[in-house]
């Protein structure tokens, strides 16, 4: 990506600059000895080596920081452009607003629907298989990003947390898709259940008798224990 290998220069300019400035430090130092022949055991040659030595070390903590804010900076602009790349699609927006209008009784189907959780009973949601693979393949790249150490649930869960679950708890989406070919959606699985359990850990979706995007419709409830358990197993590809 271009904003990734812009990230990449930045760094290298941000790496070098320090290293040219331990570099001239020293250069500096050394010159003004030689210059006026001080003895190493003079007074001002000592005072110059505790300047060099203070100038080295600054130097290194300056790096330091620079490195730590470029680090902070490039994954701050990663995550905008993965934003953007999800509210440019038009697909994902379309599935998106279905499901959501689904959820609120607003859908098209709705004087057709029983809104039922029974993953049994059809829903009559006109959705296209090809959008719910390409939904569900960006959130496996995320899958893949989180377990990279790319970005982390702290970085993306207010932003992201909602589309996906919104998704991947939907009956349609599960009738469709993830019931009927489990094992060709083991990332979704592993992320469903890492997510959900970070969630928990930091205090959310504590209470699941309260009917949200989040608690209904669980993954582990769509298929046999033993198989569910399998799917878990992280094993990113």
């Amino acid at each position: 990506m271009h904003f990734f290998k812009q990230g990449n220069k930045h760094m290298l300019l941000i790496a070098i600059t320090p290293v040219l400035v331990v570099v001239a430090i020293i250069s500096l130092t050394t010159l003004i000895k030689d210059i006026f022949n001080l003895d190493p055991g003079s007074l001002i040659s000592t005072v110059i080596s505790v300047l060099e030595a203070v100038g080295l070390i600054i130097s290194l903590i300056i790096a330091i920081k620079q490195l730590s804010d470029s680090k902070e900076i490039t994954r701050a602009t990663f995550l905008i452009e993965l934003n953007k790349s999800f509210v440019e699609n038009q697909d994902y927006l379309d599935l998106y607003n279905m499901l959501q209008n689904c959820l609120d009784n607003s859908c098209k189907c709705s004087n057709k629907c029983s809104n039922s959780r029974d993953i049994n009973v059809p829903c009559n949601l006109n959705v296209l298989k090809g959008q719910i693979s390409n939904y569900l393949t960006f959130f496996e790249t995320v899958y893949i990003l989180q377990k990279n150490g790319v970005i982390s649930f702290n970085v993306i869960d207010d932003l992201f947390a909602y589309r996906f679950f919104l998704v991947v708890h939907s009956k349609v989406i599960q009738q469709m898709k993830i019931k009927a070919q489990p094992q060709n959606f083991r990332n979704i699985f592993c992320l469903e259940y890492e997510w959900m359990e970070w969630r928990k850990k930091h205090g959310k979706d504590l209470d699941d008798s309260i009917d949200t995007v989040y608690n209904r419709l669980k993954l582990k409830d769509l298929v046999e224990p033993g198989l569910y358990q399998e799917l878990i197993k992280s094993k990113v590809r």
